[in-house]
């Protein structure tokens, strides 16, 4: 059984009289452990699909099975529990809270988690550890470079221990040394860790690390492809 399966998926957007298709029926699975980048220009449908996958918006019609269940049997309890502990979000623009350290913006995703206050600095000193920022923990947001905001970003993610991860453009809004540390990061989060990724770019070398590359244009599915190992290259930043 496929961790997620997607049959006839549609999102429609309404304006008054006027209808945006973005998303016009999409129909694909995804095994665990998977890498799937999702590609396609401005527009496309790309961020609409992950938000859909990750239970931050809802199709207009068609199914979305995770581990065999449809998402509408999931009570809004369930879908908050989901979105907290089973999945880790990253975007371009980072999210962090200013004025407040690393320590502390990677512990956020722990008060909603049920988790027991007494493992929260515990955890999110190893999660800071796993993405090389220990030497950063004390540090706001505005004395981090671009790069170092983006592994904070990761560890955030990381502290509830998700198994599947959701990234939205995370190399967007940096340069290409930073780019490439973090998408090792994320590459290693699948291959040496197991969890399921799903990357969102309009990069052909960002989505290369992945495995499978699903590419949309104007809502609907034209490629989905395997990635030769040629084109992937592991590292060791997480050991």
């Amino acid at each position: 059984m496929a961790l997620i399966e997607i049959r006839g998926l549609k999102k429609i957007y309404q304006d008054g009289d006027a209808q945006t298709v973005a998303l016009g029926g999409l129909d694909f699975s995804v095994e665990e452990g998977e890498f799937l980048a999702i590609m396609g220009p401005s527009g496309s449908g790309k961020s609409t699909l992950m938000h859909i996958l990750g239970f931050l918006d809802e199709p207009t019609s068609g199914n979305y099975f995770l581990d065999g269940k449809d998402i509408t049997e999931f009570d809004k309890e369930e879908i908050a529990r989901m979105r907290n502990k089973r999945f880790g979000f990253i975007f371009q623009s980072f999210n962090l809270l200013p004025r407040t350290t690393v320590l502390e913006n990677v512990k956020l995703p722990l008060i909603y988690s049920g988790i027991d206050e007494g493992s929260w600095d515990e955890l999110a000193k190893a999660a800071i550890e796993s993405v090389g920022m220990s030497h950063r923990i004390n540090h706001e947001p505005s004395e981090l470079s671009g790069g170092e905001k983006q592994r904070v970003a990761i560890a955030r993610a990381l502290v509830t221990d998700p198994k599947i991860i959701f990234a939205d453009e995370p190399t967007g809004n940096l340069d290409s040394k930073s780019g490439q540390v973090v998408m090792e990061i994320i590459q290693n989060l699948n291959e040496k860790q197991g969890r399921t990724v799903f990357l969102v770019t309009h990069e052909t070398y960002t989505a290369e690390h992945a495995k499978r590359i699903l590419r949309l244009h104007d809502g609907l599915i034209i490629s989905d492809q395997k990635v030769s190992n040629n084109h992937r290259q592991a590292s060791n930043f997480i050991k």
